[in-house]
C-alpha cells in the first residue's frame, strides 16, 4: 500500500526515516516500512510562498507537522490542512507547549489529530498505524507535478495516482486541454510495472505529447472522466477565523491537485459563489482551496463545485 504524506519538519529528522529523491519547490523523500511505501512531500518554499504547502497537501493522505513555535506560519498550516480536509495528521509538539497548542485545532477537521513528542519513534508509530479506508475500485487518474523529455523514451510525467488504478496502454486526456495521449509505460520506484494503484507516486511515459503539453497540475484521465469550464459555482466554506467576505470582483487563487488557478468573483449568493477563470479549469469532486495572496492569513477557506 502506498501513501503520500505532507511533512513540515526538520530535515535532519526527516532524513532519519526517508531518503531524498528530488527537489523543486517541494522536496520528495521515499521510504518503505513493512508493506507500506511512503512518499513524503516537504514544501521547502513555504512560508515564503503558500503554493507549495497547498499543492503538496492537495495530494496527501496525511501530514506530519513539527511545531517549533506558535506563530502565523503555524496558523496558515492549520488553515491549509483544515481547508484541504487532511484528516490523518500527527503534530509533533514538545510537552510544555501542548496546552497552548490544543486550542488552535479546536473546532477544526484537525481536532482529533494525534499529538506527540517530536521523536522518530513517534513518527514511525504514526506511519505504521495508517490505514486506507474504502479503497476506490475501477479506473484511476494521475495528478501531474512534473514533466520532462527523456532521450530514447520521450515525454515522461511524474505524479500521483488518485481514485483507483492506472494501467499500461491506458488512453487518457491531458486535462484541462483537449489533447489525448497513451501511457506507454509505468515506473514505480524506478521499477517497470504494468499498473499502479491509488496513492502511488508514478512516472509514466506518454505517447503523442510534449512536456509543454503536460504542465504541473495536469490530470491524466479517461476522455469522459471530467469536464472543464472557464467558470463554475462553488459552495464555499469560509474558515471561522476569517473576518472578510468574498465580494464581486474579488481576486483569489484556487488550488486543486497541484493546479493553481487565478480567478475573479463574478457573483455571490450567500455561500454559493461564482468563480471566473482566464482559461479552462478541470472540474473534479475534490476540494478547491481558496487563497487571497495579498494579506495574511493567505488561506480563506475551500469549496466544492456545485453540479
Amino acid at each position: 500500500m502506498d501513501y503520500t504524506i505532507l511533512t513540515i519538519m526538520d530535515q535532519d529528522m526527516l532524513k532519519k526515516i526517508a531518503k531524498k529523491s528530488s527537489e523543486t519547490d517541494i522536496e520528495y523523500y521515499h521510504s518503505k516500512m513493512n508493506d507500506k511505501i511512503f512518499t513524503f512531500l516537504n514544501p521547502i518554499k513555504f512560508p515564503e510562498r503558500i503554493a507549495p504547502l497547498l499543492m503538496a497537501g492537495s495530494v496527501s493522505d496525511g501530514a506530519i507537522v513539527q511545531v517549533n513555535s506558535i506563530d502565523r506560519t503555524l496558523g496558515e498550516i492549520i488553515l491549509g490542512l483544515d481547508s484541504l480536509n487532511v484528516n490523518n495528521v500527527l503534530f509533533l509538539v514538545p510537552q510544555e507547549n501542548v496546552d497552548s497548542f490544543k486550542p488552535l485545532i479546536k473546532n477544526t477537521n484537525l481536532q482529533n489529530s494525534k499529538i506527540a513528542e517530536p521523536t522518530v519513534e513517534n513518527i514511525i508509530s504514526f506511519l505504521n498505524d495508517l490505514k486506507r479506508e474504502n479503497i476506490p475500485q475501477g479506473e484511476g487518474y494521475i495528478v501531474v507535478d512534473q514533466s520532462f523529455s527523456v532521450k530514447g523514451v520521450g515525454t515522461v510525467a511524474l505524479g500521483f495516482v488518485k481514485e483507483g488504478r492506472i494501467q499500461k496502454h491506458m488512453e487518457c486526456r491531458v486535462y484541462p486541454s483537449p489533447k489525448m495521449s497513451e501511457i506507454k509505460s509505468i515506473q514505480v520506484q524506478d521499477v517497470d510495472v504494468e499498473y499502479a494503484d491509488v496513492g502511488t507516486r508514478v512516472g509514466v511515459a506518454l505517447r503523442g505529447v510534449n512536456p509543454d503539453d503536460v504542465p504541473r497540475g495536469s490530470i491524466l484521465a479517461s476522455h469522459e472522466r471530467f469536464s472543464t469550464s472557464v467558470s463554475f459555482r462553488m459552495k464555499v466554506r469560509k474558515h471561522p477565523i476569517i473576518k472578510d467576505n468574498l465580494v464581486i470582483n474579488s481576486k483569489v487563487t484556487l488550488y486543486m491537485d497541484f493546479g493553481r488557478y487565478s480567478s475573479t468573483i463574478s457573483d455571490v449568493a450567500g455561500d454559493k459563489i461564482l468563480f471566473d477563470f482566464e482559461n479552462d479549469v478541470t472540474i473534479t469532486n475534490d476540494v478547491y482551496v481558496i487563497s487571497h495572496q495579498d494579506r495574511p492569513p493567505r488561506v480563506y477557506g475551500s469549496g466544492i463545485v456545485i453540479r
